[in-house]
């Protein structure tokens, strides 16, 4: 029987006000060594604020406790921090820095040695493709390099915890495609790793699990699989057909399927069990003389979910 995992990140009664705005109401969570979990929302949701709760950023209110594996923050707040590398959405590296003066600066910060910032600076240069701009300006770089530097920087220190904010926005498919390797690569390694992002294909292929917040409220939290399992949503299948099909054929396939014609040429119908209704379909279109092509699948997506759960969340408020 396997173990279960540490806790890395428990916070619970997360609480910040910022005058009348609530902008993180009471919420509380737990996150677990080598997850990747995913805070989503609508802008002013308050992750941000959380995640700078969290880190130690932002002062936390009396009756919250957070701990990072199972260290006290309040009571532990440097130990804490050296547990995170955050990866912001905007760089903070020093733009006339070069990229190797950018890492031993902030090997210095992190009090490592000469020989200790050498020895990791040099793996992730590599890692990160990064190793033939080590005499490169920062300000030149584009910002697909310069958040690959980004993560170069978090990682320095080698921390248990990866706080990265909208990792990928912005970059160019190059770029996103290495963030990405190497995001599921240091979950093989063990790092826990939060994320932010609006991106919801990202989450979906990225998260073990998502939390979705709204108004300062954690509204659901769940593994992106079960969430779309569980959305009360039909799949649509899409296909051509390659020659022409009589009354009685079409009408066929209305009752079985509902079939409808689209004013592409394309028909389609929404279905609970795509795999089983294909499979019919086929079994069907083999005693005609009907042949289709592009056929294709729109699974519920997890953006599906996302934009139901806020729309409720909304008209719950006007209720």
């Amino acid at each position: 029987m396997m173990s279960k995992a540490q806790s890395a990140i428990k916070a619970s009664n997360l609480f910040k006000r910022f005058g009348d705005l609530i902008a993180v109401n009471n919420i509380s969570f737990e996150i677990f060594e080598g997850e990747i979990v995913g805070i989503l929302g609508p802008n002013g949701a308050g992750k941000t604020t959380t995640i700078r709760i969290i880190t130690g950023l932002f002062e936390s209110e009396d009756n919250t406790d957070i701990s990072i594996f199972n260290q006290n923050l309040r009571k532990n707040l440097e130990l804490c921090k050296s547990k995170f590398g955050i990866v912001p959405e905007i760089s903070n590296a020093f733009r006339d820095f070069t990229v190797w003066e950018n890492l031993l600066f902030t090997g210095r910060i992190y009090g490592l040695s000469k020989q200790e910032v050498e020895s990791r600076a040099n793996l992730l240069l590599h890692q990160y493709d990064l190793y033939d701009r080590i005499k490169t300006k920062t300000k030149t770089l584009s910002k697909g390099l310069q958040q690959r530097l980004n993560f170069c920087l978090a990682l320095l220190h080698d921390p248990p915890i990866l706080i990265l904010d909208e990792p990928t926005s912005g970059l160019d498919p190059i770029s996103v495609s290495i963030m990405r390797k190497r995001i599921l690569q240091m979950k093989e390694e063990g790092k826990t790793i939060l994320i932010t992002t609006h991106d919801m294909q990202e989450a979906q292929n990225l998260c073990d699990r998502v939390l979705i917040m709204n108004k300062g409220k954690i509204i659901t939290d769940a593994d992106p699989d079960t969430l779309r399992r569980n959305f009360k949503q039909k799949s649509t299948i899409r296909f051509q057909l390659v020659n022409n099909i009589s009354s009685p054929q079409l009408k066929t396939l209305k009752e079985e399927f509902g079939i409808k014609q689209e004013k592409s040429g394309y028909y389609s119908f929404l279905s609970d069990n795509p795999i089983q209704d294909i499979s019919s379909l086929s079994h069907i279109i083999s005693h005609s003389d009907i042949d289709i092509e592009n056929l294709t699948i729109k699974e519920v997506s997890l953006e599906d979910v996302f934009i139901d759960l806020i729309n409720k969340t909304k008209q719950e408020e006007v209720k």
